[in-house]
């Protein structure tokens, strides 16, 4: 089984389970807070990572871990992951459970990177913007990446809008290289 197909498994179940009890949201709202507890501190993640601690031992740390801090649903939920030695996947997992719900609300996600935040007002003019063309509600999560020279890249769905400055560069090169120059122009 593919990596991104793991993940979609368990995304899948958590999805339908979370339909059945009527908390999509809230599932969503604990796996999130407790994926980014697990992944902030890398003393965390290499002990569920390391193949040295025992796999019951983590599944007891786990367990402990999440209780009172999520509901008998995700904790037993984080506890089978990491039975089954997925915990690697949880991110991505959090990330196909989202687009699940995304697709059941009829909500899509947008995405925004840029070079520095834009700013509240600037994302709320996109977020409208691109809400008015897709015709439905919009999950806003922005990104900053420093390797952007300008512009930002807005991914919503399957589309890429691409405004950053690199982009522009590579089309004004690739233009300029099909334009035909007359041999004994510049003489």
């Amino acid at each position: 089984m593919s990596l991104n197909q793991i993940s979609k498994v368990y995304a899948t179940a958590l999805l339908e389970l979370a339909q059945e009890t009527n908390s999509l949201e809230s599932t969503e709202e604990e796996l999130s807070s407790l994926v980014d507890v697990f992944f902030s501190d890398d003393s965390i993640r290499h002990y569920f990572l390391s193949p040295l601690v025992d796999p019951s031992e983590k599944e007891q740390t786990a367990a402990k871990s999440v209780q009172g801090k999520a509901s008998e649903f995700v904790a037993n939920f984080i506890t089978l992951v990491v039975r089954k030695n997925r915990f690697l996947y949880l991110k991505d997992i959090l990330e196909d459970y989202r687009a699940g719900v995304d697709r059941l609300k009829n909500r899509s996600s947008l995405r925004i990177v840029s070079k520095e935040s834009l700013g509240k007002e600037a994302v709320d003019r996109i977020t409208k913007s691109i809400a008015s063309k897709f015709g439905r509600e919009i999950r806003v999560t922005e990104q900053v990446d420093p390797a952007l020279i300008g512009g930002f890249k807005i991914y919503i769905d399957d589309f890429l809008i691409d405004a950053s400055i690199r982009a522009k560069l590579a089309g004004t090169r690739e233009a300029l290289l099909q334009k035909k120059i007359p041999v004994g122009a510049f003489e």
